[in-house]
């Protein structure tokens, strides 16, 4: 998996820093995802995996640049 994202985050494509890239899982299924940085991983965990929070978050964004 590392491998196949060239060693950096599957979102953000940024190169870990200090910690190495957690292997983000469904908490539902408990199914692997992919590897994401801290950063990444700590918000999709902070909207509870919540698709319709993140539309509604990208939303808010696209129309308050």
């Amino acid at each position: 998996m590392l491998k196949e994202q060239n060693g950096v985050c599957f979102l953000c494509n940024s190169l870990p820093n200090k910690k190495l890239l957690a292997v983000d899982h469904c908490h539902k299924t408990n199914k692997v995802r992919k590897l994401l940085c801290s950063n990444c991983n700590t918000a999709l965990g902070l909207f509870k995996d919540d698709i319709n929070v993140l539309n509604k978050a990208i939303s808010y964004l696209k129309e308050n640049q």
